[in-house]
């Protein structure tokens, strides 16, 4: 297996500049993103929410909210670290044109990966924002603390996670008919059983420690703590395991595209 070849940081923005001109008339694709988790906010977190009294001692559309919060940055890293990267690389063949030049595979994976980083952490911030009007319209806060603020901070490092692992799982896959195995027993999954519409601890003794392992369970669990208040030691497990998975996801999403591309 050849050395890892790090990547430069202001080759990597090339590539950043490069999907902000392609997405100059096209920005109405980004935007769409973010409506997937705000429409679930308003139909589950309110609608729902409004049979619902409480959940932990606290509202249902507060419970629910830094779980969507949560999804919003695997939405963005999924768009772009996964399928658009898998059309470039095994269709369009953008990454063969660009190798021409003095940029490299390394160079390529980390610009893709801070582009889906940005995009989700776009829909982390407007989201935020619409928590916050949707609180002071309503009258009744969905971010019940002062360490709420930190949930941006940290939705970054969630999107950063999210889209490492996207462009790693973005090099196994071969054919476009995998898509539906990825989303449907991967994504989906992971979306519904994580803790975004209900507690956990509610589920079955024996398949909790399963969560444990899942990255969305200590993303949702960390941003929950912080915009509930109910932090504690334990919100460095998740930061850590998020770090972790992340570079270990982008390591290995190096190596194997540089033997896509390369060899």
């Amino acid at each position: 297996m050849p050395d890892i070849t790090w990547p430069s940081p202001g080759r990597a923005l090339r590539m950043v500049q490069r999907n902000l001109l392609v997405y100059r008339h096209g920005w109405m694709v980004i935007l769409s993103g973010f409506f997937e988790p705000l429409f679930y906010l308003l139909a589950i977190g309110f609608g729902l929410g409004a049979f619902v009294p409480s959940v932990a001692g606290i509202s249902y559309a507060a419970f629910v909210a830094p779980g969507l919060l949560a999804s919003s940055c695997l939405n963005g890293a999924i768009s772009d670290g996964f399928f658009n990267i898998f059309f470039k690389l095994h269709f369009q063949k953008t990454y063969d044109g660009i190798l021409a030049t003095p940029m490299r595979v390394a160079d390529i994976a980390f610009g893709e990966m801070l582009w889906a980083l940005i995009r989700g952490a776009l829909y982390a911030a407007g989201f935020l924002l619409v928590l916050v009007g949707l609180g002071a319209v309503r009258g009744t806060p969905l971010l019940l603390a002062p360490t709420a603020w930190l949930a941006w901070p940290a939705a970054v490092l969630v999107a950063a996670a999210f889209s490492a692992m996207a462009l790693c799982l973005t090099s196994f896959v071969r054919k476009v008919e995998q898509f539906d195995t990825v989303m449907g027993l991967g994504v989906m999954p992971m979306f519904l059983f994580s803790g975004i519409f209900f507690p956990v601890s509610s589920l079955p003794a024996m398949v909790r420690p399963l969560f444990h392992i899942v990255p969305l369970f200590h993303a949702v669990e960390l941003l929950r703590a912080l915009t509930t208040g109910q932090v504690s030691a334990v919100l460095w497990w998740h930061v850590l395991f998020l770090a972790a998975t992340g570079t270990a996801a982008f390591v290995l999403a190096m190596r194997r595209l540089e033997r896509a591309l390369i060899t």
